[in-house]
């Protein structure tokens, strides 16, 4: 009885193995799982899951330090652009993508950007003819800046009437060429008795920044001081913190504003202290000044009503109220006065 249920049982699965459909089906799912399964195994090879390199701080490496950095991890350094800071040395790196800190798989490509030895050769747009400050923007779009403003009399103040290149003058229908951030001297006009302009606080800012406020304002930049501890690596972070002539003050158009530069912070904002504690002590002596103008003029307006004579050599007096007493008492007396030759007084 024990036989014919083991035969009966080898009878079914014969059967369901000898099914053509259910053997293709069992066949196919067995080839589905296997070929999953060294799929993923591969996959895991080729992307080395679970895998991750911390992508180093290449700023301002060079591009041999960057190169055996990225060794440990197996980054892949490509340089996909190059820029031009004079203030940092030439070849190091500038920028990089993606960032530092940046979990990625070993092997990923690393771009970066790199400071070129020296500026790139590019047309000096033609400005002539156009104001102060549309010329300084149109100098600054194109990578330039302004070397000196010389003014000369004309109708038009700070009207731009001839620009140069070092010793090249920059026509409208010629092409001149300078280095990316060099300067260009502008020739401007100014009005005769055109009044002078106020200094501008450049005091906490950039050093790029201190300049392009001076030029809008129709000022030169002068002489450029900075602290011994600024080196090519720290220049980006310099900030002014000392200016002459002081915000505020007068000057005229084309004056040169000596600047002081420094990348201590300390010394940055006690700059910036001694810069409010100047305009402070400025506007209490303009406000001063003009209170006792205006009291001077009101005494004056007052003399005059009552008949005294301003003289502005020497001052106020009662002259015409004493004439016109003399006057009175020579007619009350029949009097006469005599003419200016020295003859009698009195008839």
């Amino acid at each position: 009885m024990g036989g014919n249920i083991r035969n009966t049982d080898r009878g079914w699965l014969y059967r369901i193995w000898h099914n053509y459909v259910v053997r293709n089906v069992v066949l196919a799912v067995s080839l589905l799982v296997i070929v999953m399964f060294l799929a993923n195994m591969l996959l895991n090879i080729f992307t080395r899951h679970n895998k991750h390199v911390e992508v180093p701080d290449f700023s301002e490496m060079t591009l041999e330090e960057v190169r055996a950095v990225s060794q440990d991890g197996g980054l892949r350094i490509e340089v996909n652009d190059s820029l031009y800071v004079a203030s940092l040395e030439p070849g190091i790196v500038l920028d990089q993508k993606p960032a530092a800190g940046t979990d990625v798989k070993p092997g990923r490509r690393i771009y970066v950007t790199v400071n070129a030895s020296q500026q790139k050769m590019i047309d000096v747009p033609y400005v002539a003819g156009y104001s102060l400050r549309q010329a300084k923007n149109m100098l600054e779009t194109a990578g330039l800046e302004i070397e000196r403003l010389v003014y000369v009399d004309d109708i038009a103040t700070n009207n731009v009437l001839e620009q140069r290149v070092g010793n090249d003058i920059v026509e409208a229908e010629g092409t001149v060429r300078a280095r990316m951030g060099s300067g260009v001297v502008l020739t401007v006009g100014c009005a005769p008795g055109t009044a002078p302009v106020l200094v501008p606080r450049v005091v906490g800012l950039s050093l790029r920044e201190a300049k392009s406020r001076l030029w809008d304002a129709g000022l030169n930049v002068g002489t450029v001081s900075q602290d011994r501890e600024i080196d090519r690596s720290r220049m980006r972070y310099a900030k002014v913190y000392a200016q002459q002539p002081e915000r505020i003050d007068s000057a005229a158009l084309g004056t040169p504003v000596a600047i002081s530069i420094s990348a201590d912070s300390l010394v940055i904002a006690d700059g910036l202290a001694r810069s409010e504690q100047y305009v402070v002590e400025r506007l209490r002596e303009m406000a001063v000044r003009d209170s006792i103008l205006r009291a001077q003029r009101m005494l004056e307006d007052s003399l005059r009503r009552e008949g005294f004579v301003i003289d502005e050599n020497s001052g106020w007096g009662p002259r015409q109220v004493e004439e016109d007493a003399i006057l009175r008492s020579l007619q009350d007396y029949g009097g006469t006065i005599s003419s200016d030759d020295g003859s009698e007084f009195f008839e």
